[in-house]
């Protein structure tokens, strides 16, 4: 025990002395935590102001839909112009003037952050879990951000996080001033360059892809030759697509694909020898491949005499029987496996098979087919739930449910990525059905 005392009461002393001729140490920083957190925000601020001509921000919610541009101009007193893609509307030529005004803030949160924290419309379009322009989900919108993580920022680029969902964000400098003009730019390249189909040529392999909302899905496969899908979410620019990040096909990096006028071939930004090409399918050929949503409001006045029926007088009897609802989906088209009339009313789903024969390019001739799919024999020929019949008698059947061939001729907006197209049967003029890419939610309600 003795031993042990003189052990420590010697190790006591060393420390002492150790200490004693320790000299003071300076402090590495000349300013404190708070003025030096000052200062980064305040050159954080300076780089973001001093853009002469503003900033375009690829901006990125949920990756499915891809990248938008929102045109930022910020301001010394903390205010900022903003100017949207979304405003223009290239049919009537107008919009892409539209620039509202809002506050923004940078403050210290583990980091920088830059803060949208009035409200303003462009900007929140993206955040708005209403999905008011159905670029979205239901309920989640486009799940952007309102608040940014600054990761780096220089006058050649500011990079960002959304402090909620994660996703990069690039600001990059505006070398024209003309912001009316870029976004005329940019719908013209999205115009000339989107097609529902295409194939991306890796070196020596060709693979299909299809665009969904600013989203390419890649087909390739992997080493035991099962289907593998590669996602390439991207932003449309003056240049062309923009991946929002590089993907990674065949040992070739993918970064996006240069706009190249009056082709169908885009090559991409630093790889020759890939490219995207458009592929442009006869119009019949592009119906039976997807899904199409009709509205009652653009059917002819024979089918909305039989939507209008089941709205008036069948649905009011199946809600008072103890089936509250009503038809919150209806879409045509194929989709799982299965080709016809796919709905959702009184909170159950349905289907209802249709055959299809293609003729020539552009038209069609379609017949319910009666096979047993979900629950399309319940909704249809089945006493009081025989609502099915009313809904897709404009396709293909009787209100009894008796199939009845319809042939169709059809038009569209745009042959290489259509947002509708328009059925008009060969022998009734009055049976017309508009049909749109985008989802439709309570059909009756447009």
């Amino acid at each position: 025990m003795r031993k042990f005392f003189s052990l420590l009461l010697a190790a006591i002393a060393t420390a002492g002395i150790y200490t004693s001729c320790t000299p003071e140490v300076d402090d590495v920083f000349d300013k404190s935590s708070a003025e030096r957190i000052s200062d980064a925000l305040a050159a954080d601020k300076q780089i973001l102001v001093s853009a002469a001509n503003g900033w375009r921000m690829e901006i990125y919610g949920n990756t499915d839909f891809g990248g938008y541009n929102l045109f930022l101009k910020f301001a010394n007193d903390n205010t900022v112009e903003v100017a949207s893609e979304t405003t223009y509307d290239p049919a009537t030529g107008e919009g892409a003037d539209v620039r509202v005004t809002s506050h923004y803030k940078l403050e210290q949160s583990a980091g920088a952050v830059l803060s949208f924290d009035e409200y303003n419309e462009l900007i929140h379009f993206f955040s708005d879990p209403e999905n008011p322009a159905g670029l979205g989900t239901n309920g989640k919108g486009f799940e952007a951000d309102l608040e940014f993580r600054i990761l780096s920022a220089s006058p050649d680029s500011v990079v960002m996080k959304g402090k909620k969902h994660n996703k990069k964000i690039v600001l990059l400098p505006l070398e024209n001033s003309d912001v009316t003009k870029t976004i005329k730019d940019i719908a013209n390249v999205k115009a000339e360059m989107e097609s529902g189909n295409y194939t991306v040529t890796v070196g020596d392999n060709t693979y299909p892809a299809m665009l969904s909302y600013r989203n390419l899905t890649i087909v390739t496969t992997n080493e035991d030759g099962e289907r593998l899908d590669v996602r390439a979410p991207f932003c449309v620019t003056t240049e062309g697509y923009k991946l929002y990040e590089p993907v990674t096909i065949d040992g070739h990096t993918l970064t996006g694909f240069q706009f190249v006028p009056n082709s169908l071939e885009y090559p991409d930004f630093k790889d020759s020898s890939v490219k995207l090409t458009a592929i442009v399918p006869p119009i019949n050929q592009q119906f039976v491949n997807s899904v199409w949503f009709p509205t009652f409001s653009e059917l002819g006045s024979f089918g909305q005499m039989y939507w209008g029926y089941m709205q008036e007088n069948v649905l009011p009897v199946i809600n008072g029987a103890g089936y509250p609802g009503g038809l919150d989906y209806f879409y045509f088209g194929f989709e799982d496996g299965q080709f016809g009339a796919w709905y959702k009313i009184i909170g159950y789903w349905g289907l209802n098979c249709f055959d299809y024969q293609l003729i020539g390019d552009d038209e069609i001739t379609l017949v319910y087919n009666k096979v047993d799919a979900y629950n399309g024999t319940t909704f249809i020929g089945s006493g009081f739930l025989n609502v099915a019949a009313y809904l897709v008698a404009p396709f293909g059947c009787e209100a009894d449910a008796t199939p009845t061939a319809r042939t169709f001729k059809m038009t569209t907006d745009n042959i290489k990525n259509p947002s509708w197209i328009l059925l008009t049967d060969k022998d009734n003029p009055n049976n017309t059905i508009k049909m749109y890419a985008s989802e439709i939610y309570r059909p009756y309600n447009y």
